[in-house]
């Protein structure tokens, strides 16, 4: 008898201890590539259409648009997706973050503050012209 509940308690015991391990589980990363190609698109195609935009108003319009995309993007996906991202991954996307966010200030900064080349103010201004008379004169 006592061999018996001896046996018992050891094989509960033994699968006690079988059903606590951990299983390795597949990590299905599919969504997280396709996360990670779809933001990486994107962010270079708005850092190119930045980079050649033609006043303020499309400037604005591209950055506003580029935000609700990538808003959109990434609550297309489960959450945490972005967790399954590898760390090259984030890298690349850390990357090309960078990219646009220079772009997208160098850009606005040429179009709010434009460089004018001296060549092209005009030679005859009258104020100019008025000066330099009056310290010729004396």
């Amino acid at each position: 008898m006592k061999k018996t509940i001896f046996i018992a308690v050891i094989s509960i015991a033994s699968l006690c201890i079988a059903g606590c391990s951990k299983e390795k589980k597949y990590v299905d990363r599919s969504d997280a590539k396709e996360m990670f190609e779809r933001i990486c698109k994107l962010t270079s195609d708005y850092t190119e259409i930045l980079a050649n935009s033609a006043d303020s108003l499309s400037w604005a319009k591209a950055t506003s648009e580029y935000e609700e995309k990538l808003d959109k993007i990434n609550f297309s996906f489960p959450p945490d997706t972005d967790l399954l991202l590898t760390e090259g991954q984030n890298d690349t996307i850390h990357s090309l973050m960078l990219a646009y966010i220079k772009a997208r200030d160098e850009r606005i900064h040429e179009i709010l503050y434009p460089v004018v080349a001296v060549d092209s103010l005009v030679d005859g201004d009258s104020i100019i012209v008025s000066e330099t008379a009056a310290n010729v004169s004396q």
